[in-house]
């Protein structure tokens, strides 16, 4: 059947009129609201589970944000969304403008009341909470911050204009009061870029480039900054080739009366051509004070300019000329420098080849000189002659305190001749003998002893192994041996007074009138004894003579015992060497015990 387009047009017309007759009776039953069908649900579900899963990606700037503004939440407001949270928080945007859920497209099946709201709140500290940006405090920069800053600038502008790699060691550290960078590849470049900031730099008081091959260059560009720069007193630049050109550079800087008072170009590689250029520093009437001319190559004639020089300087205190090859009529310039000398007090000569006659020379200087304190000569091949000579000017020396001869052809008989000249002499007022690596015999320890009992001054001695004498020593066994720990523990109860009794009840705390091991030991170190650990175990190693591990009261009373008869021996020789009233006071103070 055909249906004419009339018919189709009315036909129209009622289904929308029925639509729109059915939507109003449906808002009329639902109070005026207009429902939501079950895919309007799903979508606007899907929506805002896409909302949320985009606000995880900055969760934790919201989870911050909202844990400090909890306490800002307030009711009666207008309820505003989690994606309108993360977008207010990513652009700092008021709340107020954030955008509600009903434009979003998501539509509430049902209008709640308005439960919370957050709103923006300031601190008392005055920023702004939801940005949770601490605006940046001006810092004043202070006096000696803006120096340390412009120094480490100028290094760094230094390095830029001569093309070289800043060292960030020296960055850290060019405001210190000791700048120590030892063994680093910086080469002439690298030092002019530093020289070009410590020119100006007035906090750098030591200087150490020790193994940096710096090279001739690098020794000029230091001396050239050393001459607009007096703060820097220290320097060490060991273990670089700086050649002539580099010791000609200090030595004219020295010559100029520069502020510089120690300097070390050991292992320098200088020469004997080299030498007179040195002398001529060494002569120059300059500041400097220590001078360190180790492990280079002078040898026996650059040994005589330099002699010369040393007899002509009195500002100079230290010189170290070690690890050279002196020897000959170089060793005796050195040692009329030395006679003539009257400002050096520390001398090493150390590794070098004086032998018996540089040695006898010295020995006549030291005759002369009143001025060295401390001499070094060990190592040079000196043998017996040579000590004859040395041990005539250490007897007559009354200044040199310290002497190093060790590592040299000894014999122990020559250690004894040492010791006995300093022992017979008068003026010496050696305190310190260094023979290490010597070998000694137990006489000699025996004199050592009698010398530090008779000498006023005390005599410290360093010495190699220690051979025992071929015939055995006579001993009486009626002197007391203050070396033994067990008298010396009787001497220190005689002096507090205490009975074995006494003793045994102090350290006895079980009351079993015997003592173990440790009871012991812990008991005389509270009585503050005197005595090493060591000489404790010997303590009662001897005195358990049974063997049990314990020292009990009659083992003390042996001991004990043995004490007084060697006292009242004593007291017995004592009679026959001293005047009657003097052995009578001894004779009571024994008595008393």
């Amino acid at each position: 059947m055909e249906i004419s387009n009339q018919h189709k047009k009315k036909i129209t017309s009622a289904n929308s009129n029925i639509g729109e007759m059915h939507r109003k009776i449906h808002e009329a039953g639902h109070g005026g609201r207009t429902p939501i069908t079950n895919r309007q649900q799903q979508r606007a579900s899907a929506k805002q589970k896409t909302n949320i899963k985009g606000a995880g990606k900055v969760s934790k700037e919201t989870s911050l944000y909202m844990s400090r503004t909890s306490p800002l939440v307030r009711t009666g407001s207008t309820p505003v969304s989690l994606t309108s949270v993360v977008a207010m928080t990513e652009s700092s945007t008021p709340i107020e403008n954030a955008i509600p859920d009903e434009k979003l497209g998501i539509r509430n099946a049902c209008r709640k009341p308005p439960v919370t709201c957050i709103q923006r709140e300031f601190t008392f500290t005055g920023y702004d909470i939801m940005s949770d940006i601490e605006p940046k405090k001006e810092v004043k920069e202070s006096a000696n911050q803006k120096v340390e800053r412009e120094n480490v600038e100028c290094y760094l502008t230094a390095c830029k204009r001569l093309r070289v790699p800043p060292s960030s060691f020296i960055s850290r550290h060019i405001n210190d009061k000791d700048l120590v960078m030892k063994s680093h590849p910086l080469g002439p470049k690298g030092v002019r870029a530093l020289c070009v900031a410590l020119v100006d730099n007035h906090r750098v008081q030591m200087l150490n480039l020790e193994d940096n091959d710096i090279g001739s260059e690098g020794a000029e560009c230091i001396a050239e900054m050393l001459e607009e720069n007096d703060n820097i007193t220290e320097l060490n630049i060991s273990g670089n080739l700086i050649g002539s050109r580099g010791i000609e550079a200090f030595t004219n800087l020295l010559k100029r009366g520069r502020n510089l008072h120690k300097l070390d170009i050991s292992g320098s590689g200088l020469e004997d051509s080299e030498a007179k250029v040195l002398a001529d520093m060494i002569e120059a009437k300059s500041k400097l004070e220590e001078l360190n001319v180790s492990h280079n190559g002078i040898s026996e004639i650059g040994a005589l300019d330099i002699g010369r020089a040393i007899a002509k300087n009195d500002i100079l205190k230290d010189l170290d000329m070690s690890w050279n090859h002196i020897r000959g009529n170089g060793a005796l310039a050195i040692a009329l420098g030395i006679k003539k000398n009257v400002g050096l007090k520390y001398l090493n000569l150390a590794w070098n080849g004086f032998g018996n006659v540089g040695a006898e020379n010295l020995g006549r200087a030291l005759m002369n000189n009143r001025t060295l304190l401390s001499l070094d000569i060990s190592n040079n091949r000196i043998g017996i002659d040579g000590v004859k000579g040395l041990v005539k000017g250490l007897q007559r020396n009354e200044g040199l305190r310290s002497i190093k001869m060790g590592q040299n052809p000894y014999t122990a008989e020559v250690a004894m001749t040492i010791l006995r000249a300093i022992e017979n002499s008068d003026k010496c007022v050696l305190t310190m003998l260094d023979i290490s690596d010597i070998v000694v015999r137990s006489e000699f320890l025996d004199k050592w002893d009698e010398v530090k009992r008779t000498r006023q001054l005390p005599l410290r001695i360093v010495f190699g192994p220690v051979m025992q004498s071929t015939a055995p020593p006579i001993i009486d066994e009626e002197v007391i041996d203050w070396r033994d720990p067990v008298m010396r523990m009787f001497k220190f109860m005689h002096d507090k007074g205490y009975r074995i009794i006494d003793l045994l009840k102090r350290l006895d705390k079980d009351r079993s009138l015997s003592v173990d091991r440790q009871e012991f030991k812990m008991g005389l170190v509270a009585e503050k004894i005197p005595m090493t650990e060591h000489q404790l175990d010997e303590v009662i190693k001897q005195l358990d003579t049974d063997k049990d591990g314990e020292v009990d009261m009659g083992e003390l009373m042996r001991g004990e015992k043995e004490f007084r008869k060697k006292m009242k021996a004593r007291m017995r020789k004592m009679l026959t060497t001293m005047k009657p009233d003097t052995a009578m006071m001894k004779l009571m103070e024994i008595n008393e015990l």
